[in-house]
């Protein structure tokens, strides 16, 4: 179980962030690599004057972007939010912005205080692709949006998505509570918009690439109830790139008006 007790002496923030994941190795710090965590810990330092540790509610893989990642930081000094809102943008890169700062409360978490997560992945869904739509996913073949959404009623709801997570995981649970899932078609930008307690591993880029197979016709869309069943990733389609999936929003209780 994950500790929440207080560190003595700390201040505590509690952050809105957005970025474009294009050029970072996710979110996560790793040695040698710039990712969102080490870019965002390291403006924190220079503003605070202390080094800062920090826990996002969504850990964004390499070229995800977030319009509302949350972020709980803490470090030994105490900084009115405003102005660390706006100090922080100062030392950030362009492809990072702080929207949101608040005093956290004692013990507050990020990531374990989350309630609910909601993504969205973007399709260009026309012949020629779009200079303007680098965050899409490009499909020239038209998908058939009335196979998708019927895909959709097979796996919506409390199940084991361990078909639809990819190797690396360090979670031990597979059961996440699907709520939903939405398709839109506005002038051949498909989005689909996903809302969970919580979700495995590449699980949003593997349904999304299962659902457009069916698109295309590849996989029948009551297939998806023995793929679900098989709880065997090979079974399923292929996995979607990252550039066209964004966390859009971290639902919790918790964070307050922040959010």
């Amino acid at each position: 179980m994950p500790s929440h007790r207080a560190e003595v002496g700390l201040n505590h923030y509690l952050l809105i962030i957005e970025y474009d994941g294009s050029r970072y190795a996710g979110w996560q710090k790793q040695p040698g690599m710039i990712t969102i965590q080490s870019e965002l810990e390291k403006a924190a330092a220079v503003v605070l004057g202390k080094p800062v540790k920090s826990t996002a509610a969504g850990r964004t893989d390499k070229g995800v972007h977030a319009r509302g990642q949350v972020v709980t930081l803490s470090a030994p000094a105490n900084y009115p939010p405003k102005r660390f809102l706006l100090a922080l943008n100062s030392l950030l890169p362009k492809d990072i912005a702080v929207t949101g700062v608040r005093k956290a409360n004692a013990g507050s978490n990020a990531r374990f205080d989350a309630s609910g997560k909601i993504y969205r992945y973007y399709i260009w869904n026309k012949t020629c692709r779009s200079v303007w739509r680098k965050d899409r996913w490009h499909i020239a073949r038209p998908l058939d949006l009335g196979l998708m959404k019927s895909a959709v009623q097979f796996i919506v709801g409390k199940h084991d998505f361990r078909a639809f997570e990819a190797r690396g995981s360090t979670q031990c649970s597979k059961i996440c509570n699907l709520e939903r899932i939405k398709i839109t078609n506005h002038g051949g930008e498909i989005t689909l918009t996903f809302a969970a307690d919580r979700f495995l591993y590449k699980m949003v880029r593997n349904i999304t690439g299962t659902l457009v197979d069916v698109g295309l016709g590849r996989i029948a869309p009551d297939a998806l109830i023995g793929i679900l069943d098989g709880k065997n990733r090979r079974h399923a389609g292929r996995t979607a790139p990252s550039h066209g999936l964004f966390l859009e929003k971290i639902e919790g209780g918790k964070f307050g008006d922040l959010l």
